[in-house]
């Protein structure tokens, strides 16, 4: 009976340190821990590379000097597939950098035959070409694929396996072969291959940014302005946080990012870029230490090189509902994973005129 009554009081006053530890176990694994001790976001300055300022930088390796401070994220990959579509062409208004899944045959010719059709427009002359990385070379995959190159001649492959989280080194990539041999480009849009896209609003936006397309339902003269040398253009992020739930799929720990905010970013499905900006991002990128999560690494790339990315509702990153009207003003949308509903769109859209 005495033994029985210390076990019960023992019970009882360990009771309290069990809550205790179930409390202070959820507070670490839903993350409230580290939102309290993460890093004001003002403090952000060089945790993502050298602090040295980079266009000093820029024009040293521009002009193929060695730069005083070495990149620290170099695209370290060798091509596989190296595609020529920039070469011969004296003015490319604008591009197409679809970043495909190496599988994803079906979406890749839904594009092609869709808004990647590069003679749309007679009178403006398109590219699109389509980034991938790989698998084994001995798969049956690798071996379609390379039926495809031979047929299209539009794909770039690189030597890095073709996963989610490689995004980043695919995103790299393509800035990498585009500032080296795309110097005839004018804009370059990055966008996934499950995206609908309109060629024709693309190129209205790309007249006027800021006042796409009121511009085009009254007359308003607008000049070119300077910021179109710098245009990142997207959906933007102004205010976003890491997510530090332990168990989410997308959890980020101090160690990685250890501040409260990110900086503003351009969702990574699609954004489109002038050539200068490229250029800035490019070497803002190899600046940057790497980071899994490609529109974040983009955005910190882009604060590195002094880039404001640009908003425009018009982007979307979620799946819009889809009606005729609704979809007349739209520029990009993602959620077109079925390649026949992309066409069935695309095609009712051209011929609204909208496309």
């Amino acid at each position: 009976m005495i033994c029985y009554r210390r076990t019960i009081m023992l019970r009882r006053r360990s009771l309290p340190w069990i809550w205790l530890g179930i409390l202070c176990t959820f507070f670490y694994l839903s993350g409230m821990y580290q939102y309290l001790v993460a890093w004001s976001y003002s403090e952000y300055y060089t945790h993502w590379g050298p602090s040295h300022p980079l266009p000093p930088l820029m024009a040293q390796l521009k002009t193929g000097e060695e730069a005083k401070v070495k990149p620290v994220n170099e695209f370290m990959f060798s091509y596989t597939y190296l595609n020529e579509k920039c070469k011969g062409k004296d003015s490319v208004r604008l591009m197409y950098v679809v970043k495909s899944a190496l599988e994803n045959f079906d979406k890749r010719n839904g594009i092609r035959n869709s808004w990647g059709f590069e003679s749309r427009f007679s009178d403006v002359e398109i590219r699109t070409v389509f980034l991938v990385g790989m698998n084994s070379p001995e798969s049956n995959t690798q071996k379609q694929l390379e039926k495809e190159i031979e047929e299209h001649k539009d794909i770039i492959q690189a030597d890095f396996i073709d996963s989610y989280f490689n995004n980043t080194i695919k995103t790299m990539m393509g800035l990498h072969w585009t500032y080296h041999f795309c110097h005839n480009v004018k804009y370059f849009l990055f966008v996934d291959d499950d995206y609908y896209v309109s060629t024709r609003n693309m190129l209205r936006f790309l007249r006027d940014p800021r006042n796409y397309p009121q511009y085009l339902e009254k007359y308003i003269v607008t000049a070119v302005n300077e910021y179109m040398e710098d245009l990142y253009a997207g959906y933007v992020f102004r205010d976003s946080s890491p997510i530090r739930w332990v168990f989410s799929k997308w959890y980020i720990s101090l160690d990685e990012y250890p501040y409260s905010k990110w900086p503003p970013y351009v969702t990574a499905g699609a954004y489109v870029l002038s050539r200068k900006s490229l250029e800035e991002l490019y070497f803002g990128s190899i600046y940057t230490n790497n980071f899994r999560f490609d529109d974040i690494f983009l955005g910190m790339a882009a604060k590195k090189a002094g880039i404001k990315p640009f908003h425009h509702k018009e982007f979307y990153f979620y799946r819009k509902l889809y009606d005729k009207e609704g979809f007349k003003w739209v520029i990009a949308c993602h959620g077109f994973d079925n390649p026949q509903e992309l066409q069935s769109v695309w095609n009712e859209q051209r011929s609204a005129g909208n496309a």
